[in-house]
Protein backbone atom coordinates (compact mmCIF):
# COMPACT_ATOMS: atom_id res chain seq x y z
CA UNK A 1 0.00 0.00 0.00
CA UNK A 2 1.38 3.10 -1.43
CA UNK A 3 -0.08 5.21 2.28
CA UNK A 4 0.82 3.18 4.29
CA UNK A 5 -0.78 5.88 7.00
CA UNK A 6 -4.18 5.31 5.47
CA UNK A 7 -3.95 1.34 6.04
CA UNK A 8 -6.19 0.32 9.12
CA UNK A 9 -4.31 -2.86 10.53
CA UNK A 10 -6.68 -3.02 13.78
CA UNK A 11 -8.97 -6.39 13.69
CA UNK A 12 -11.67 -4.92 15.21
CA UNK A 13 -12.01 -2.21 12.61
CA UNK A 14 -11.36 -4.43 9.82
CA UNK A 15 -14.45 -6.53 11.16
CA UNK A 16 -16.57 -3.51 11.42
CA UNK A 17 -16.16 -2.18 7.95
CA UNK A 18 -17.05 -5.74 6.48
CA UNK A 19 -20.29 -6.05 8.94
CA UNK A 20 -21.32 -2.26 8.17
CA UNK A 21 -21.20 -2.91 4.07
CA UNK A 22 -23.94 -4.61 2.34
CA UNK A 23 -22.33 -5.08 -1.48
CA UNK A 24 -19.54 -7.39 -2.26
CA UNK A 25 -17.76 -6.84 -5.77
CA UNK A 26 -16.74 -10.04 -6.77
CA UNK A 27 -13.72 -10.47 -9.53
CA UNK A 28 -13.19 -13.31 -11.30
CA UNK A 29 -11.16 -14.24 -13.87
CA UNK A 30 -12.81 -14.76 -17.87
CA UNK A 31 -9.93 -15.53 -20.09
CA UNK A 32 -8.03 -12.56 -20.91
CA UNK A 33 -10.24 -9.91 -18.82
CA UNK A 34 -11.67 -9.79 -15.41
CA UNK A 35 -15.30 -10.03 -14.76
CA UNK A 36 -16.66 -8.00 -11.52
CA UNK A 37 -20.50 -8.43 -10.35
CA UNK A 38 -21.96 -6.66 -7.20
CA UNK A 39 -23.71 -8.87 -4.83
CA UNK A 40 -25.05 -9.04 -1.15
CA UNK A 41 -23.47 -10.90 1.07
CA UNK A 42 -23.37 -12.07 4.65
CA UNK A 43 -20.02 -11.75 6.68
CA UNK A 44 -19.40 -14.61 9.70
CA UNK A 45 -15.33 -14.74 10.96
CA UNK A 46 -13.65 -15.23 7.70
CA UNK A 47 -16.03 -16.15 5.61
CA UNK A 48 -18.09 -14.01 3.34
CA UNK A 49 -21.87 -15.84 1.77
CA UNK A 50 -23.20 -15.07 -1.56
CA UNK A 51 -26.11 -17.14 -3.18
CA UNK A 52 -27.22 -16.46 -6.93
CA UNK A 53 -29.34 -18.79 -9.65
CA UNK A 54 -27.70 -22.03 -9.45
CA UNK A 55 -26.60 -21.67 -12.91
CA UNK A 56 -24.71 -18.55 -14.93
CA UNK A 57 -21.91 -17.13 -16.27
CA UNK A 58 -20.32 -16.79 -12.90
CA UNK A 59 -20.92 -20.43 -11.78
CA UNK A 60 -18.79 -21.39 -15.28
CA UNK A 61 -15.81 -18.99 -14.24
CA UNK A 62 -15.48 -20.12 -10.56
CA UNK A 63 -16.36 -24.17 -11.21
CA UNK A 64 -12.67 -23.18 -13.98
CA UNK A 65 -11.48 -20.99 -11.21
CA UNK A 66 -12.12 -20.58 -7.33
CA UNK A 67 -9.52 -17.78 -7.01
CA UNK A 68 -11.65 -14.33 -6.72
CA UNK A 69 -10.49 -10.73 -5.57
CA UNK A 70 -13.05 -9.21 -3.88
CA UNK A 71 -13.63 -5.09 -2.91
CA UNK A 72 -16.27 -3.66 -0.32
CA UNK A 73 -17.11 -0.54 1.38
CA UNK A 74 -18.22 1.05 4.41
CA UNK A 75 -18.87 4.03 2.76
CA UNK A 76 -17.65 6.28 0.36
CA UNK A 77 -18.78 9.68 0.40
CA UNK A 78 -18.39 12.63 -1.77
CA UNK A 79 -17.30 15.96 0.06
CA UNK A 80 -17.47 19.18 -1.81
CA UNK A 81 -15.37 22.13 -1.73
CA UNK A 82 -15.80 25.86 -3.39
CA UNK A 83 -12.65 25.13 -5.11
CA UNK A 84 -12.78 22.17 -7.35
CA UNK A 85 -9.35 20.88 -6.88
CA UNK A 86 -10.59 20.97 -3.21
CA UNK A 87 -13.03 17.80 -3.29
CA UNK A 88 -12.30 14.81 -1.42
CA UNK A 89 -14.22 11.17 -0.86
CA UNK A 90 -14.71 9.77 2.82
CA UNK A 91 -14.49 6.14 2.53
CA UNK A 92 -13.23 2.64 4.50
CA UNK A 93 -12.86 0.14 1.78
CA UNK A 94 -11.07 -3.60 1.83
CA UNK A 95 -9.73 -5.39 -0.96
CA UNK A 96 -8.94 -8.86 -0.59
CA UNK A 97 -8.31 -12.36 -2.05
CA UNK A 98 -9.39 -15.94 -1.42
CA UNK A 99 -11.10 -18.79 -2.88
CA UNK A 100 -14.86 -19.74 -3.47
CA UNK A 101 -16.14 -22.52 -2.65
CA UNK A 102 -20.47 -24.33 -3.03
CA UNK A 103 -22.04 -25.41 -0.41
CA UNK A 104 -24.04 -28.09 -0.85
CA UNK A 105 -25.96 -29.64 2.34
CA UNK A 106 -28.89 -28.16 2.25
CA UNK A 107 -28.80 -27.39 6.08
CA UNK A 108 -25.28 -25.85 5.69
CA UNK A 109 -26.96 -23.45 3.05
CA UNK A 110 -29.76 -22.73 5.05
CA UNK A 111 -27.23 -21.48 7.57
CA UNK A 112 -25.85 -19.59 5.41
CA UNK A 113 -28.76 -18.10 3.87
CA UNK A 114 -29.40 -16.91 7.74
CA UNK A 115 -25.84 -15.23 7.73
CA UNK A 116 -26.74 -13.60 4.83
CA UNK A 117 -30.46 -12.21 6.54
CA UNK A 118 -29.06 -11.61 9.43
CA UNK A 119 -26.08 -9.04 7.78
CA UNK A 120 -28.75 -7.67 6.01
CA UNK A 121 -30.98 -6.50 8.05
CA UNK A 122 -33.31 -9.34 9.65
CA UNK A 123 -32.11 -11.38 13.03
CA UNK A 124 -35.60 -13.50 12.86
CA UNK A 125 -35.14 -15.10 9.19
CA UNK A 126 -33.88 -18.83 10.22
CA UNK A 127 -36.47 -20.79 8.20
CA UNK A 128 -36.50 -21.14 4.60
CA UNK A 129 -38.53 -22.90 2.10
CA UNK A 130 -36.98 -26.26 0.59
CA UNK A 131 -37.82 -25.37 -2.97
CA UNK A 132 -36.19 -22.13 -2.53
CA UNK A 133 -33.13 -22.96 -1.26
CA UNK A 134 -32.83 -25.95 -4.10
CA UNK A 135 -33.22 -22.88 -6.54
CA UNK A 136 -30.60 -20.86 -5.37
CA UNK A 137 -26.53 -21.37 -6.13
CA UNK A 138 -25.09 -20.77 -2.49
CA UNK A 139 -21.13 -20.53 -1.82
CA UNK A 140 -18.86 -19.10 0.52
CA UNK A 141 -15.82 -17.31 -0.11
CA UNK A 142 -13.05 -17.98 2.54
CA UNK A 143 -10.39 -14.88 2.84
CA UNK A 144 -6.67 -15.77 2.44
CA UNK A 145 -5.67 -11.63 2.54
CA UNK A 146 -7.03 -8.64 2.71
CA UNK A 147 -5.31 -4.99 3.28
CA UNK A 148 -8.20 -2.48 4.51
CA UNK A 149 -7.75 1.70 3.71
CA UNK A 150 -9.46 4.63 5.22
CA UNK A 151 -9.11 8.05 3.29
CA UNK A 152 -7.17 10.79 4.98
CA UNK A 153 -9.46 12.89 6.14
CA UNK A 154 -12.18 9.64 7.15
CA UNK A 155 -10.86 10.69 10.92
CA UNK A 156 -11.98 14.11 11.22
CA UNK A 157 -15.05 13.71 8.67
CA UNK A 158 -16.62 11.46 10.34
CA UNK A 159 -15.29 12.33 14.45
CA UNK A 160 -18.80 12.36 16.28
CA UNK A 161 -19.23 14.59 19.22
CA UNK A 162 -21.15 12.69 21.62
CA UNK A 163 -23.30 15.41 23.81
CA UNK A 164 -23.95 14.68 27.37
CA UNK A 165 -26.20 16.94 29.90
CA UNK A 166 -26.19 17.20 33.70
CA UNK A 167 -28.97 18.48 35.54
CA UNK A 168 -29.07 18.65 39.95
CA UNK A 169 -30.07 15.67 39.81
CA UNK A 170 -30.20 13.55 36.72
CA UNK A 171 -27.49 12.64 34.08
CA UNK A 172 -28.89 12.60 30.20
CA UNK A 173 -26.11 10.24 28.09
CA UNK A 174 -26.08 9.22 24.31
CA UNK A 175 -27.65 5.73 24.12
CA UNK A 176 -25.60 2.85 23.18
CA UNK A 177 -26.62 -0.86 22.27
CA UNK A 178 -25.14 -1.79 26.30
CA UNK A 179 -28.76 0.02 26.96
CA UNK A 180 -30.85 -2.00 25.12
CA UNK A 181 -32.42 -4.16 27.99
CA UNK A 182 -33.25 -0.49 29.38
CA UNK A 183 -35.27 0.71 27.06
CA UNK A 184 -36.74 -2.23 25.61
CA UNK A 185 -38.39 -2.60 29.46
CA UNK A 186 -39.23 0.98 29.04
CA UNK A 187 -41.29 0.63 25.66
CA UNK A 188 -43.04 -2.22 26.81
CA UNK A 189 -44.61 -0.56 29.75
CA UNK A 190 -48.86 0.20 28.78
CA UNK A 191 -48.17 3.72 30.69
CA UNK A 192 -45.20 4.87 28.76
CA UNK A 193 -46.54 3.67 25.85
CA UNK A 194 -50.22 5.66 26.09
CA UNK A 195 -48.97 8.56 23.80
CA UNK A 196 -46.37 7.09 22.01
CA UNK A 197 -46.66 6.55 18.23
CA UNK A 198 -44.16 3.96 17.99
CA UNK A 199 -46.53 1.09 19.62
CA UNK A 200 -45.21 -1.78 22.41
CA UNK A 201 -42.38 -3.52 20.59
CA UNK A 202 -43.52 -7.48 19.34
CA UNK A 203 -39.64 -8.15 20.48
CA UNK A 204 -36.35 -7.25 21.77
CA UNK A 205 -35.12 -7.34 18.20
CA UNK A 206 -37.37 -4.46 17.23
CA UNK A 207 -35.53 -2.52 19.61
CA UNK A 208 -32.28 -3.25 18.79
CA UNK A 209 -32.84 -1.91 15.39
CA UNK A 210 -34.25 1.36 16.44
CA UNK A 211 -30.92 1.54 18.73
CA UNK A 212 -29.14 0.42 15.44
CA UNK A 213 -30.51 3.44 13.47
CA UNK A 214 -29.99 6.09 15.91
CA UNK A 215 -26.32 4.64 16.24
CA UNK A 216 -25.35 5.24 12.68
CA UNK A 217 -27.81 8.33 12.20
CA UNK A 218 -24.78 9.97 14.46
CA UNK A 219 -22.78 9.73 11.55
CA UNK A 220 -25.10 11.99 9.37
CA UNK A 221 -23.59 15.28 8.36
CA UNK A 222 -25.07 17.57 9.49
CA UNK A 223 -26.15 15.32 12.44
CA UNK A 224 -30.00 15.47 12.84
CA UNK A 225 -31.09 14.26 15.73
CA UNK A 226 -29.82 13.34 19.51
CA UNK A 227 -31.08 10.05 21.72
CA UNK A 228 -30.45 10.52 25.56
CA UNK A 229 -31.46 7.87 28.19
CA UNK A 230 -31.88 9.56 31.61
CA UNK A 231 -29.98 8.15 34.51
CA UNK A 232 -29.47 9.60 38.53
CA UNK A 233 -26.53 11.41 39.25
CA UNK A 234 -26.06 9.49 42.84
CA UNK A 235 -27.02 5.82 41.61
CA UNK A 236 -26.20 5.65 38.06
CA UNK A 237 -29.88 4.20 37.84
CA UNK A 238 -32.09 4.10 34.20
CA UNK A 239 -35.28 6.17 34.38
CA UNK A 240 -35.92 7.15 30.84
CA UNK A 241 -35.15 8.34 27.37
CA UNK A 242 -35.17 12.24 26.03
CA UNK A 243 -34.30 13.35 23.10
CA UNK A 244 -33.68 16.30 20.30
CA UNK A 245 -34.26 17.05 16.59
CA UNK A 246 -32.48 19.50 14.47
CA UNK A 247 -33.80 21.35 11.46
CA UNK A 248 -30.05 21.91 10.29
CA UNK A 249 -31.31 24.82 8.03
CA UNK A 250 -31.92 28.50 8.25
CA UNK A 251 -34.84 28.28 10.73
CA UNK A 252 -32.51 26.66 13.13
CA UNK A 253 -35.18 24.71 14.52
CA UNK A 254 -35.08 22.41 17.27
CA UNK A 255 -37.81 19.43 18.68
CA UNK A 256 -37.81 18.16 22.15
CA UNK A 257 -39.40 14.47 23.39
CA UNK A 258 -38.72 13.04 26.64
CA UNK A 259 -40.69 9.61 28.01
CA UNK A 260 -40.11 8.30 31.71
CA UNK A 261 -40.70 5.11 33.91
CA UNK A 262 -43.74 5.48 35.94
CA UNK A 263 -42.03 5.14 38.72
CA UNK A 264 -40.49 8.04 38.11
CA UNK A 265 -43.82 10.52 37.75
CA UNK A 266 -44.77 13.24 39.88
CA UNK A 267 -41.06 13.71 41.39
CA UNK A 268 -40.14 16.70 38.76
CA UNK A 269 -37.99 14.73 36.66
CA UNK A 270 -39.58 15.18 33.44
CA UNK A 271 -39.17 19.26 34.02
CA UNK A 272 -35.91 19.28 35.09
CA UNK A 273 -35.29 17.06 31.95
CA UNK A 274 -37.64 19.63 29.18
CA UNK A 275 -35.73 23.04 30.86
CA UNK A 276 -32.35 21.25 30.51
CA UNK A 277 -33.33 20.25 26.84
CA UNK A 278 -34.39 23.63 25.98
CA UNK A 279 -31.32 25.46 27.54
CA UNK A 280 -28.88 23.01 25.24
CA UNK A 281 -31.20 24.10 22.58
CA UNK A 282 -30.22 27.26 22.79
CA UNK A 283 -27.13 27.35 24.24
CA UNK A 284 -25.12 24.25 22.27
CA UNK A 285 -27.02 23.90 19.18
CA UNK A 286 -27.80 27.62 18.89
CA UNK A 287 -31.40 27.64 17.62
CA UNK A 288 -33.30 29.92 17.60
CA UNK A 289 -36.58 27.58 18.67
CA UNK A 290 -37.42 24.63 20.81
CA UNK A 291 -40.67 23.00 20.01
CA UNK A 292 -42.43 19.89 21.07
CA UNK A 293 -45.79 18.08 20.56
CA UNK A 294 -48.10 16.74 22.49
CA UNK A 295 -51.46 14.93 22.82
CA UNK A 296 -54.39 16.77 23.59
CA UNK A 297 -55.02 14.83 26.32
CA UNK A 298 -51.88 14.16 27.62
CA UNK A 299 -52.56 16.39 30.57
CA UNK A 300 -49.02 15.58 32.56
CA UNK A 301 -46.68 16.17 29.61
CA UNK A 302 -48.73 19.37 28.85
CA UNK A 303 -48.02 20.60 32.61
CA UNK A 304 -44.33 19.97 31.46
CA UNK A 305 -43.63 22.07 28.80
CA UNK A 306 -45.60 24.85 30.34
CA UNK A 307 -43.09 24.77 33.13
CA UNK A 308 -40.67 24.78 31.16
CA UNK A 309 -41.65 28.10 29.49
CA UNK A 310 -42.96 27.15 26.37
CA UNK A 311 -46.04 28.21 24.75
CA UNK A 312 -48.69 26.73 23.37
CA UNK A 313 -49.10 27.77 19.56
CA UNK A 314 -51.51 25.69 18.40
CA UNK A 315 -53.79 22.50 17.91
CA UNK A 316 -52.63 19.80 14.50
CA UNK A 317 -55.65 17.74 14.00
CA UNK A 318 -55.84 14.09 13.90
CA UNK A 319 -51.24 13.87 13.35
CA UNK A 320 -50.83 11.21 15.87
CA UNK A 321 -51.23 7.74 14.94
CA UNK A 322 -51.86 5.86 18.07
CA UNK A 323 -53.48 2.45 18.48
CA UNK A 324 -55.67 2.34 15.02
CA UNK A 325 -56.91 6.05 16.46
CA UNK A 326 -55.43 9.19 14.73
CA UNK A 327 -55.22 11.64 17.68
CA UNK A 328 -55.11 15.47 17.86
CA UNK A 329 -51.45 17.22 19.14
CA UNK A 330 -50.49 20.17 20.65
CA UNK A 331 -48.12 22.76 19.28
CA UNK A 332 -45.81 24.38 21.70
CA UNK A 333 -42.69 26.50 21.35
CA UNK A 334 -39.95 28.73 22.55
CA UNK A 335 -38.26 31.43 21.17
CA UNK A 336 -34.68 32.34 22.24
CA UNK A 337 -35.73 35.21 23.46
CA UNK A 338 -38.84 34.45 25.08
CA UNK A 339 -38.35 35.23 29.15
CA UNK A 340 -37.29 32.04 31.04
CA UNK A 341 -36.91 31.78 34.57
CA UNK A 342 -34.07 28.82 34.68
Amino acid sequence: MRKTNQEIKDKQIIDEILQNSTICRLAMMDDVYPYIVPMNFGYDKDYLYLHSANEGHKIELLRNNPGVCFEVEESAEIIKNEVACKWSTAYRSIIGYGKVEFVVDNDEKEKALAIIMKHNGSDTVSVFDSKQVNAVRVFKLHIESLTAKKSSNWDVYNEIHLVKIETERLLLEEISMDDLEDIYQLNKIPEVDEFNTLGIPDSVEVTRKQIDSIIRARSDKPRGSYTWKIVIRETGEFIGMSGMFLSNDKFKLGEIYYKLHPSYWGKGYATEVARELVKTGFNVFDLQKVEAGVATQNSRSVKVLEKAGMTREGLRRKILPIRGEWIDNYHYAIVKDDPRYY
